[in-house]
This record gives C-alpha cells, structure tokens and sequence, in this order.
C-alpha cells in the first residue's frame, strides 16, 4: 500500500508541473485586443463622409468638377445653391446635430499674407448658438483655378 501512495504522489507532483508549465508556455505570448483606438469621433467620420460624397459626385450640368464645388462657388457674389448643400447636409446628419459650413478662400488667402485668415472666411451655413462638443471636418476644393477649403463644424446635442 505505501508503494500506491507514493505513485499518487508522484502522479500529483507531475500533473502540477505539466500545469505550471502550459501556463508558462500561455503567458509568453502576446495578445493584442482587437479594440482600436482613434482619435476622430463618429461625428468627424461622418462629417468627412458627407463632404467626401460630395466631392465624388459629378456635376449634372458639368460646369464644375464635383457636386462639392457647385456647392461651395459664389456665383456673382451669392451662394446659389446653398440651400441645396444645407439640405443635403440635414438629411445626412444625425438628428441633434447643429452645424456650421465655412468656406476658407486660400487663393486669397496666399496673395496677401498679412491679412487675418478671418477676413478671407465667409460663412454659408451660421449658428447663432454653438453647444455641445465640437467636431470638424474639411476638403480642399478648386473652382476655376481658385482654391477654397471647407469646413464644416458640428456640435452633438440632444433635442
């Protein structure tokens, strides 16, 4: 009978080392979570989306490179079809989202540096009231050999 005890002794010390060892064997590898990290939100994603969209569709009338510079050109000193870029705008976005749309005349901008970049900043879409956390989203866009970039800025709110 001593001769079965010290087998299961045996057996026990054994089984443990096999343990200690699958575990060691498990920790040295690696394992990554399949979470990534960004530091854009979803607001920015989508804003990003919506005006490269824009940028993809082709003029009808093929005055313009894409529907985005149709959107954005100031004919005779007037957005034109700034109704048509702020609806396209509100069906894409998600309801609580306040926005603004700014166009930035780089072209401008370049010819006389000295200037604030304000005064070369004109707004097609403005808000009164800017609540909420803050996410935006550009694209550069010629028209006519002029450089312009939009910005359109978006505030998540809950109504």
């Amino acid at each position: 009978m001593n001769n079965k005890a010290q087998i299961h002794v045996l057996e026990v010390i054994i089984v443990a080392g096999m343990l200690l060892s699958s575990l060691y064997f498990v920790r040295t590898f690696e394992f990554t979570p399949n979470i990534t990290t960004t530091e854009e939100n979803e607001l920015e994603i989508l804003g990003n989306g919506i005006l490269q969209n824009l940028e993809g569709v082709p003029d009808v009338y093929g005055e313009y490179p894409n529907l985005l510079a149709r959107y954005v050109d100031k004919d005779q000193g007037a957005f034109i079809y700034r109704d048509d870029f702020t609806e396209y705008v509100d069906l894409s976005l998600p309801d609580g989202t306040l926005y603004e749309i700014t166009r930035i005349d780089i072209t401008e901008f370049s010819q006389y540096p000295s200037k604030s970049i304000r005064d070369f900043t004109e707004d097609v879409k403005e808000l009164n009231v800017k609540v909420g956390k803050e996410a935006i989203a550009s694209r550069i866009v010629v028209v006519d050999g002029c450089v312009y970039e939009v910005v359109l800025t978006m505030y998540f709110t809950l109504r």
